[in-house]
């Protein structure tokens, strides 16, 4: 009998050996699987990351472009004193000085580089948005 349970015991262990070098080779194959699909996906990232970044730097100097020529067209020049060859500014006619006769007097005004700010910043939003409306609904 305890030869009987002997080569049960070593018929057990053999066994038991298999499944595991099964269990191994599976979890190995498991492993590729899982860092191929890995590295599918970071590629699709590098991918759609890429495509979002021209997007955006191609919106990006479109809309600079545009407040470019917008501050051109709408910028306000202080106005010469008649007969004057110089640049000064005539004296205010009470409104602001150097806010010309067609302009309103309670005009906001902002300088070139705030036009560009806001015009980078809602680029970069406007990009976010589109970016995020790609990701799964």
């Amino acid at each position: 009998m305890a030869w009987h349970f002997d080569a049960r015991a070593v018929a057990n262990a053999a066994l038991v050996r298999t499944q595991a070098s099964a269990f191994e080779q599976a979890q190995a194959i498991a492993t590729q699987t899982a860092q191929a699909a890995l590295q599918h996906q970071q590629a699709a990232y590098v991918v759609k990351a890429t495509e979002a970044d021209s997007a955006y730097q191609t919106q990006l100097a479109d809309a600079r472009s545009a407040a470019d020529a917008y501050v051109a067209e709408h910028r306000v020049q202080p106005q010469a004193v008649a007969g004057d060859r110089s640049s000064a500014p005539a004296p205010a006619q009470g409104g602001s000085a150097g806010v010309p006769p067609g302009v309103s007097a309670d005009a906001v005004v902002v300088s070139a580089s705030d036009v560009q700010a806001c015009t980078g910043a809602t680029a970069y939003a406007l990009s976010a948005h589109e970016w995020v409306a790609t990701i799964n609904p």
